[in-house]
């Protein structure tokens, strides 16, 4: 009879831990989609941001860098919390794909600020403190595209873990 009971437990114990693991990845992949839409958004906020500046609607671009922002790090909240899943899940893969994702947004969100602060710049036309501005963001956003490149990399490598 212990021996019943005692297969009976561990196995009930292998059932809940399998569980949780999958309700880990399970998560992370609602988070994922979640996390793509924000970076999705504010890439076009950023980039409506850029083409306003460059005809120099200078309030429209201002309220298109407060979006992409939002956009930016309601993503890295996000992401945040993909992290604590991908590390319960202690799966490297998810780990690492995780803290690209940070990392990414990180730059995305430098570079919306330096945008944001060459714009005051420009409309009062001081060229050189509004250039090494514009230069940060493009600096900053040429490193995320790098990391999202990284990403795509590692997805590739691992295909059976991303649906």
């Amino acid at each position: 009879m212990r021996k019943w009971t005692l297969i009976l437990a561990l196995l009930l114990l292998v059932i809940s831990v399998s569980g949780c693991i999958n309700s880990n990845v399970s998560r992370m992949d609602q988070l994922a989609s979640t996390i793509t839409d924000h970076l999705q958004q504010g890439d076009s906020y950023y980039n409506q941001a850029v083409a306003s500046t460059n005809k120099l609607q200078y309030e429209q671009a201002l309220t298109q860098t407060n979006n992409a922002f939002s956009e930016f790090d309601l993503g890295r909240s996000s992401t945040q919390e993909a992290l604590i899943y991908a590390r319960n899940s202690e799966k490297q893969v998810y780990i690492n794909y995780f803290q690209l994702t940070l990392q990414e947004l990180d730059l995305r969100l430098n570079a919306t600020s330096e945008l944001k602060m060459a714009i005051p710049y420009l409309q009062d036309n001081e060229t050189t403190n509004a250039n090494q501005h514009l230069d940060l963001a493009n600096d900053y956003m040429k490193q995320s595209v790098a990391l999202s490149t990284q990403k795509d990399q590692l997805v590739q490598q691992n295909a059976a873990l991303f649906k």
